[in-house]
């Protein structure tokens, strides 16, 4: 028999979910009170996930992200070949555009010199 953190009932072993990092090996909440816990979290984040606040920052995200030059640029740039960082020779790279609206004008640059070429220059055009 275990008590529940929430409820305060003691109740069967079998009405628990098991946790390997805790003391008795299960949680301090029984099946049911996890159930109505979830529930209510969902409810009050969809809530939140819908105010206007969180709707205008995910539709500025999308619209960052998912900007159509942007994906053009990054489409035409799976069809070529990757090439050594033109600084310093690193295999693992990342393809860097300095127009988006030239797609297939591509430098390749190791994240730690995308990340120097960013810092001195600033966005590339057409972001």
């Amino acid at each position: 028999m275990k008590k529940c953190g929430r409820c305060g009932k003691k109740k069967e072993f079998a009405e628990f979910n098991k946790d390997k990092y805790s003391k008795s090996g299960y949680r301090s909440q029984c099946k049911l009170c996890m159930t109505a816990e979830r529930k209510r979290l969902a409810k009050h984040y969809k809530k939140w996930r819908s105010t206007p606040e969180r709707l205008a920052l995910y539709a500025e995200y999308r619209k960052k992200r998912y900007d159509k030059v942007k994906m053009k640029a990054r489409n035409a740039t799976r069809k070529l070949t990757k090439q050594p960082c033109e600084k310093c020779g690193a295999k693992k790279v990342e393809a860097h555009h300095d127009d988006y609206a030239e797609p297939l004008n591509v430098r390749w640059l190791c994240s730690c010199c995308h990340n120097l070429w960013h810092k001195d220059h600033g966005e590339a055009k057409n972001p």
